[in-house]
């Protein structure tokens, strides 16, 4: 499976499916997340960011060690987390209230291609298992971290990190690259 590189480490090939990332490093990731990112940051979104950069890679068959690679995605992705975190004003926000900020009047086309969308995203998800489409819509739509979803649905945080995996990549694959969801 593995090989020796020059320096007499130990590398391993890519595996075939990204879910044997998430099982085998993910834990370690929300570690590092948790130890480096400020409080404003999820460490779980974190983890998702990486996997879901991971994810749009063409050709991983170059990256010779796992490990070393994805820690440096993970280090790229906390600093591009920090720097929009920072440069949005990070926790100035304020939280949209419909009754006094109002719906903006919006270009009808806009508003159909966003329909549209939304109807693409639905039908992908209905392509997807129950239990993985379930925990894909406590993540995104009801802001529910792993082990609150692990808990709901009765299943290891290991699971719904492998159900995330597999939902992101099937919507990655059906939506495209440039759609967002």
């Amino acid at each position: 499976m593995g090989h020796q590189s020059r320096k007499g480490t130990r590398t391993e090939h890519i595996p075939a499916d990204l879910d044997v990332w998430v099982r085998k490093y993910g834990g370690a990731l929300r570690n590092y997340f948790r130890k480096r990112a400020p409080a404003a940051l999820d460490p779980e979104d974190l983890v998702q960011e990486v996997f879901a950069k991971i994810a749009r890679k063409a050709d991983l068959t170059e990256v010779s060690t796992v490990e070393s690679y994805l820690f440096r995605t993970a280090n790229s992705v906390l600093i591009d987390s920090i720097r929009r975190s920072t440069a949005r004003g990070g926790g100035a926000h304020e939280t949209f209230e419909e009754e006094r900020h109002g719906l903006a009047d919006s270009d009808p086309e806009r508003v159909l291609i966003g329909k549209e969308g939304v109807k693409r995203l639905i039908s992908a998800l209905y392509e997807l298992p129950a239990p993985v489409r379930q925990a894909f819509a406590l993540y995104h739509f009801e802001q529910f971290r792993h082990s609150e979803i692990a808990k709901h649905l009765k299943i290891s945080v290991s699971t719904v990190e492998k159900y995330m995996a597999r939902a992101n990549a099937h919507l990655l694959t059906r939506l495209g690259r440039n759609d967002r969801y």
